[in-house]
């Protein structure tokens, strides 16, 4: 969805003023368009259910620390050991499984 930089910033500010997420509030509107009328009680609840795991959140910056490493490294066009990139594929995955995303990688 397209959306000017004024739309984006209106939206942010109106789900933080509700205590959820863009993305909730936005789904949750769109919901309420086709009469669900309780959408948006139902993703604050969610939210406020939704406890950060502060641990996971450090595992996750140091990832990206590791992701920033790494694409510079590449633009650099220095060699990268193929164990270490298979280490990195796999604190991914885990990384990735303890969030909750089965997807492959």
């Amino acid at each position: 969805m397209r959306l000017t930089t004024a739309e984006r910033e209106a939206i942010r500010d109106r789900a933080r003023a509700l205590g959820v997420k863009p993305s909730a509030w936005a789904r949750a509107v769109m919901l309420d368009a086709l009469d669900q009328r309780h959408a948006l009680e139902a993703a604050m609840q969610q939210t406020a259910r939704e406890t950060p795991n502060p641990e996971l959140a450090g595992v996750v910056e140091q990832l990206r620390r590791v992701g920033v490493n790494l694409n510079t490294t590449l633009r650099k066009g220095q060699a990268v050991d193929v164990g270490l990139l298979r280490a990195v594929l796999g604190a991914v995955s885990e990384v990735r499984a303890a969030l909750g995303d089965r997807t492959s990688v």
